[in-house]
C-alpha cells in the first residue's frame, strides 16, 4: 500500500474513534482488569498545528529566499494494558507560499535554511506532503520504559533538532530506565532514521549527505551520500545526581564501521539567599574513526581512518525565577574536525545557537552570552545571545570542512505562550544576524547563507 494512502488511511482511522477516546480519563483501572477494548478506548489523541515563516535576507543584491509552511499531526496512544501500550502519529506538511528553493541562476548556491521547512529530497513539491513517524509498541514499569519501532528520542549527538515543521525521528529499540533513585538510564540499538527535513526513512548509512556534505580533508567535494556502509548506532548514557548539587552525564554513541563518540559533562548548582542560583558546568567530548570510517575509498568516507577530535566546553550562570544569564565557552582542539552527521541532531555545545554549528570543524574558539527574562504578569519570555566564533581559515580543508569563515552571531527570541482558552498555543518569534569577523573581500560561496545575512522566523504552535 503507497505510504501516502496509509496516512489517509490513520487520520480517518483516527478521526472515526475521537469520539470515543478521553483525553483525561475520570476512572482508574488496574492493568490487571482493564480489557484490550478499555485500553484502545481511554488512550489519547493529540493533535498538533504548526505554523511556520521564515525569510532570509543576504546583505546586497545576493540570493535571498522565504517560505510559509504549516504541519499538521495526530498522535494517538492507548492506555496501558499488562503494562504495554501502542503509539502511533501521522503528520503532513504543506508548502502555503516560497521562493524558489533551487539555486538562483546568477547566484548558484543551495538554499541552506527555507528549503529545510519541507522535504530536502523534493524540494520543489507542492503536494501534501507526509511522514508515519511515530510507530511503535511500549512497555512500561512504574517510571521505567522499553519502545520499539519508530519514535523521537532526545540525546546529545541524536535529537529532535526541532528548528523546522518536523523533528527528527529514529526507529529502533529505545530503554529509559528511571527506577533507581537518582538515576537515570537511557540506551538503546536505532537501525533507521527519518531525519528532520525529510518524509522517508533512511538506514544508518543511507542517512548520511541528505544535508550539504561539504569538503574532504584534501579540499575535494565529499561523495559518501549512498556510499556508507553502516547497519546501526548503539546508544548509553548514564545521568547521576546523588552527589548534589553535582549532575553527572556519561554519554557513549557507537555508529557501526563508521565512528565512536564519548562525552562526560558535570553540572552544578548551588542557591543564594536570594532565591536565586549560580550555575556552572564542564563537558568534555572525544571521538575516534572506527575501521574505514564508513567506506574503504577515502573520497567516500565520512571520518578518515585514524582521525580523532576533542571538544571542551565550560559555561557559568545565574538564575531566579525571572532571570537567566549564562556565559558560554568551547574549543574544539586542531587534532581533527568534530563530526556528527547532521541529519542526526543539533550540536550539544554549550555554546550552539539555533542557525548555526560548529559541527566538521576543528581549532574552533567559541564565546556565548545569554541572557533569558520570564516576565512577572504576562505569559512572555525574551531572550538574546550573543556569540563569536573564531574557525579556521576557509581554504584549510583539514579543520574546515564546510568553508565557514569566522562569524559573530546574534538571536533575539520571544515566546507567548497564553493561558486560560488560548492555552496549548505559543507564539515565538526569532531574529537571526550573523557577520564576517575576518577581514577582506570573500568569493560569494563563503559569504551567501553563511554570514553577513539576517532572518526572521516567526512560528506558530498547537499542542493539545
Amino acid at each position: 500500500m503507497p505510504a501516502k494512502t496509509t496516512h489517509y488511511l490513520i487520520l480517518f482511522w483516527s478521526l472515526c474513534i475521537l469520539p470515543t477516546v478521553q483525553a483525561s480519563p475520570t476512572i482508574s483501572h488496574t492493568t490487571d482488569s482493564i480489557s484490550v477494548w478499555n485500553a484502545l478506548t481511554n488512550g489519547k489523541i493529540r493533535p498538533n498545528l504548526r505554523y511556520f515563516y521564515m525569510n532570509t535576507d543576504n546583505v546586497g543584491e545576493a540570493y535571498d529566499a522565504f517560505a510559509h509552511g504549516i504541519g499538521l499531526g495526530l498522535s494517538y496512544e492507548t492506555a496501558p494494558w499488562n503494562h504495554i501500550s501502542l503509539g502511533v502519529s501521522a503528520q503532513w506538511m504543506y508548502n502555503i507560499h516560497s521562493s524558489s528553493l533551487t539555486p538562483d541562476p546568477k547566484f548558484p548556491i543551495l538554499n541552506r535554511y527555507e528549503m529545510g521547512l519541507f522535504d530536502l529530497i523534493q524540494p520543489q513539491s507542492k503536494d501534501i506532503l507526509s511522514r508515519l513517524e511515530k510507530l511503535y509498541v511500549a512497555y512500561s514499569i512504574q517510571k521505567s520504559s522499553i519502545k520499539i519501532g519508530r519514535q523521537v528520542i532526545n540525546t546529545p549527538f541524536i535529537n529532535p533538532q526541532d528548528g523546522r515543521l518536523r523533528p527528527t525521528a529514529v526507529s529502533g529499540i529505545w530503554v529509559d530506565w528511571n527506577n533507581i533513585s537518582n538515576t537515570k538510564i537511557e540506551g538503546g540499538f536505532l537501525q533507521a532514521i527519518s531525519p528532520r527535513s525529510t518524509t522517508q526513512w533512511f538506514g544508518i548509512g543511507e542517512s548520511l549527505g541528505i544535508y550539504p556534505q561539504g569538503l574532504n580533508p584534501d579540499g575535494s567535494k565529499s561523495n559518501y551520500l549512498g556510499n556508507i556502509n553502516s547497519q546501526g548506532i548503539g546508544i548509553l548514557g548514564i545521568t547521576l545526581k546523588q552527589m548534589k548539587p553535582w549532575s553527572i552525564q556519561a554519554w557513549n554513541m557507537y555508529v557501526d564501521q563508521m565512528m565512536y563518540t564519548g562525552m562526560l559533562q558535570a553540572d552544578v548548582q548551588w542557591s543564594t539567599h536570594q532565591h536565586s542560583q549560580w550555575l556552572a558546568g564542564l563537558q568534555y567530548i572525544e571521538q575516534h574513526a572506527v575501521q574505514h570510517g564508513g567506506n574503504p575509498e577515502p573520497s567516500k568516507t565520512y571520518m578518515s581512518p585514524g582521525t580523532m577530535s576533542r571538544s571542551l566546553g565550560a559555561k557559568f550562570g545565574w538564575e531566579n525565577k525571572q532571570w537567566k544569564t549564562s556565559i558560554n565557552y568551547n574549543r574544539i582542539t586542531g587534532e581533527g574536525r568534530y563530526l556528527m552527521p547532521r541529519e542526526w541532531g543539533k550540536d550539544p555545545f554549550f555554546t550552539f545557537m539555533p542557525r548555526e554549528r560548529n559541527e566538521g570543524f576543528g581549532d574552533v574558539q567559541a564565546f556565548v552570552a545569554k541572557v533569558t527574562y520570564q516576565w512577572k504578569k504576562i505569559p512572555l519570555k525574551t531572550q538574546i545571545a550573543q556569540g563569536y566564533f573564531h574557525l579556521p581559515n576557509v581554504n584549510d580543508f583539514t579543520l574546515n570542512k564546510y568553508a565557514m569563515p569566522s562569524y559573530s552571531q546574534t538571536n533575539l527570541d520571544m515566546t507567548y505562550e497564553p493561558k486560560g482558552y488560548w492555552k496549548g498555543m505559543s507564539f515565538s518569534i526569532i531574529y537571526v544576524y550573523k557577520n564576517q569577523l575576518e577581514r577582506g573581500d570573500l568569493a560569494d560561496k563563503f559569504i551567501i547563507n553563511k554570514v553577513n545575512m539576517s532572518q526572521l522566523n516567526l512560528i506558530i504552535n498547537y499542542n493539545l
